[in-house]
């Protein structure tokens, strides 16, 4: 006769940022006693935020050139405080996407600003003209090619907008709705996840373009606790509207 006892859960999981650190993260930011939400932070939420705040950084390359890493960390983890509190918990995210899309947004602009002004700067330095002309040409081509991408990026996210606003319309089920709004998020993050992962110049195409893909599917995964197959078949119809963007703008 088999031994009874208590069987493995099988949603038992490991990561820093579980059901758990969701709920303790709403609990914080409707808490309205001062004592009980630094409690819920220090108690919940600090070992996640710090881990989340240091992978990024680490993962998507987001290092600052004039700072070191704790500068750039405590910078990311004091701003992240300052935008907390306008998580609505009655959305479909979940505060992990939220509050690692704040950090991502955040040293994405810092490192944009850093580059703007560096350009600035080279305008000025005429001692190595024949280095800072192929740097500009080199920085033309890529421009083109982003600006093709933004274009390209702003017109699939409007169509996708369009579309799940307008379910019945559009044929859409439950699982091509919730697709379809990750799917948002993602694209307005775009140079997240291409800055990350890979770089564009006047020579190749985007590098390691298969692990951008990987990490495109992961996040779809992550954000929408569906399997493959499923997102893949939800992203059908999203797939036609990119074509036809596409197409057109390449006109």
């Amino acid at each position: 006769m088999a031994k009874r006892g208590r069987k493995p859960s099988a949603d038992k999981k490991t990561g820093y940022f579980e059901e758990r650190e969701e709920k303790a993260f709403v609990r914080y930011i409707t808490e309205q006693d001062k004592h009980e939400k630094e409690k819920i932070f220090n108690t919940y939420l600090i070992g996640p935020f710090t881990k989340m705040t240091e992978s990024i950084i680490r993962r998507y390359n987001l290092y600052i050139p004039d700072e070191d890493f704790n500068e750039t960390f405590n910078d990311a983890m004091s701003f992240l405080m300052t935008k907390i509190n306008n998580f609505n918990p009655e959305t479909s995210f979940k505060a992990y996407s939220y509050t690692g899309t704040i950090i991502k947004n955040y040293l994405m602009g810092k490192i944009n600003a850093y580059t703007k002004k560096q350009k600035r700067n080279s305008s000025y330095d005429n001692e190595n003209l024949e280095i800072n002309d192929s740097i500009k040409f080199s920085s033309s081509m890529d421009s083109d090619i982003i600006g093709f991408l933004s274009e390209l990026i702003k017109g699939v996210n409007e169509r996708i907008t369009l579309m799940i606003n307008s379910p019945k319309e559009y044929n859409l089920n439950e699982d091509e709705v919730t697709v379809g709004k990750v799917l948002i998020d993602l694209l307005e993050n775009w140079d997240l996840i291409f800055n990350g992962f890979g770089s564009v110049n006047s020579h190749k195409r985007f590098s390691s373009e298969k692990f951008n893909k990987s990490a495109v599917l992961f996040y779809l995964k992550e954000n929408t606790n569906m399997d493959t197959k499923t997102i893949r078949n939800s992203m059908k119809k999203y797939k036609e509207a990119y074509y036809i963007i596409k197409k057109n703008l390449l006109k």
